[in-house]
């Protein structure tokens, strides 16, 4: 019986021990980028080492406390405007998640033709919807492309990006924040939205509470006046 006891122990000992050693991160990676650089952050659900690639090669800043943490942060530098990369995620042993890592931006020359009036050329910015932070988008598609029968992550930005253009020309009830964040509601759809100072998405769906607009922060603005 005493055998039996210390069998068990042991196996319990070493399902323990494989339970520790077993690293995950937790949660979606933090990525945001600035020119030519980008700061990633990501927690595990244990202390570990940090460490991080980028492909195509990209120099990578090792974190300067080598010290195991739950929380990490490397810098990424030498990106390329309008270049799609991935980044890869790990202990000092071993590799957890690859993610996608954009810096956005259009690398087309602009070519020698007379500009157009504005007016004329401000659809244009629908054939590249800009996202703030392209390493969120799969998830926010994820989560609310099929509030708008969205069919792909870049077609749901695409039609954020007409839906601001279309509250500046109907006046939907908007909110400025003084940090610039522009919130927009549609009463009739239900559907929000929330851009950038730059004009950017940082997010697009529809609350389905009453509401929901009404308790956002910011002074109410017209945008067929902005």
């Amino acid at each position: 019986m005493r055998k039996l006891r210390v069998c068990l122990l042991a196996i319990l000992l070493l399902v323990a021990v494989k339970q520790v050693g077993a690293t995950t991160v937790i949660g979606a990676p933090r990525i945001a980028v600035s020119g030519a650089q980008a700061t990633v952050e990501w927690t595990t659900d244990v202390a570990c080492g940090t460490r991080a690639k980028v492909t195509p090669d990209a120099a990578v800043a090792e974190p300067s406390d080598k010290t195991p943490t739950t929380n990490h942060r490397v810098t990424v530098s030498g990106l390329r405007s309008g270049t799609s990369y991935q980044i890869s995620l790990g202990t000092a042993r071993k590799w957890l998640t690859t993610q996608p890592l954009s810096t956005g931006g259009n690398t087309a020359s602009p070519t020698a033709a007379s500009p157009a009036p504005t007016a004329a050329r401000a659809p244009m910015m629908n054939t590249r919807p800009a996202w703030g932070n392209p390493s969120s988008l799969p998830d926010h598609f994820a989560r609310h492309g099929a509030d708008f029968g969205a069919t792909s992550p870049e077609d749901y930005a695409r039609k954020a990006a007409e839906f601001l253009q279309r509250a500046k020309t109907e006046g939907l009830p908007a909110k400025l924040d003084p940090d610039g964040t522009l919130r927009v509601f549609d009463p009739k759809s239900g559907a929000f939205a929330a851009y950038n100072r730059n004009g950017t998405t940082k997010t697009f769906f529809k609350p389905g509470r009453p509401g929901y607009f009404e308790r956002q922060p910011g002074r109410l603005v017209d945008l067929r006046h902005q």
